[in-house]
């Protein structure tokens, strides 16, 4: 990864990598009457040799758990070095657009999205990313990196002929890198609240490091109020975690701020992921699910308070974590 990369995340981090890596663009895409819900993750995928190596665009369609997987060459890839701008075959993405044309057998999606009013992740020098200063560390097995906070939608797309028009619907882009996602891990994606403006990402992961491990944790809370981080590196911790079916309870502190929220998953797709550079594993998503969420003081007076549907919700090998955490 080169160096300077690391101040521009969203950016393709892998020009250097020639086996097991993969990177990929998560794309939430939820429309006004959020009667259309999905998310579209273009990517790479390199394993041992050129034979293994694709490039990559995934679909998934919350509403009726439908996924698609359409692979292209890996030299259907390219990208501009200093943004985030990539192109796979005649579809192009970066973080104010997108601009498809995927067909297969069972399923064709093609058509032009313009975002507008993008709020940004806030970067500083020590702080380029939502990884803080875990950006840094060479050799992790998994970067995150948000891109879009948020932004709305306009323009329209064809999914097998049926003309969706998003236009005043609202986005989120966030991305990973790496050689393989963890083993274990929790995700929650939320915008769509019912009093206001917010949006929330929660990620909790067992990292492998140095011949061991550690759970790793990044959260983020936008208000109007303000951004509220909790994570490891800024000394957030999570003090409690249970998962019973698939309802999940958290609370997680840091020095003055609490923040406890509960999450019920919902009707899921099946979707590829990286191992050693692979997408040979296969997790389940949900972008239905239910969360509703507080955040108070050392007083425990209530700062923010909300429920929002249309959540992104993935728990792989999660009840591990909760022994772990525990």
């Amino acid at each position: 990864m080169s160096i300077m990369k690391i101040w521009r995340p969203e950016t393709y981090q892998g020009a250097k990598r020639k086996k097991n890596y993969f990177e990929g663009w998560y794309f939430k895409l939820i429309d006004k009457s959020r009667k259309t819900v999905i998310a579209i993750i273009p990517g790479i995928s390199i394993g041992e040799n050129k034979q293994d190596s694709h490039s990559f665009v995934q679909f998934i369609d919350a509403v009726k758990g439908q996924t698609e997987y359409y692979r292209f060459p890996f030299k259907d890839f390219s990208t501009d070095k200093n943004t985030f701008d990539i192109q796979i075959g005649h579809n192009h993405f970066s973080d104010k657009s997108i601009d498809v044309n995927l067909s297969n057998e069972k399923t064709s999606i093609s058509g032009a999205l313009h975002f507008d009013n993008i709020l940004k992740y806030p970067k500083s020098f020590f702080h380029p990313g939502v990884m803080g200063p875990f950006s840094f560390i060479p050799g992790m097995e998994c970067y995150h990196g948000v891109v879009n906070i948020s932004h709305t939608i306009s323009g329209a797309l064809s999914i097998n002929d049926a003309k969706i028009d998003m236009t005043g619907g609202e986005g989120y882009i966030e991305k990973d890198w790496g050689t393989s996602f963890p083993e274990s891990w929790v995700w929650l994606q939320a915008n769509h609240f019912d009093n206001g403006s917010a949006s929330f990402m929660f990620s909790v992961a067992r990292i492998p490091w140095l011949g061991s491990s550690f759970t790793g944790l990044i959260s983020l809370l936008k208000t109007e109020n303000g951004y509220y981080n909790f994570s490891t590196y800024n000394g957030g911790k999570i003090t409690h975690l249970k998962i019973d079916d698939n309802s999940l309870e958290v609370h997680v502190r840091k020095r003055s701020y609490t923040l406890k929220f509960n999450a019920e998953y919902r009707q899921g797709g099946i979707l590829k992921a990286p191992k050693n550079g692979l997408m040979e594993r296969e997790i389940e998503e949900s972008i239905t699910a239910d969360i509703t969420l507080r955040l108070t003081d050392r007083k425990g007076r209530t700062i923010f308070k909300g429920k929002s549907k249309w959540v992104g919700m993935e728990l792989s090998d999660a009840l591990s974590l909760q022994v772990i955490i525990k």
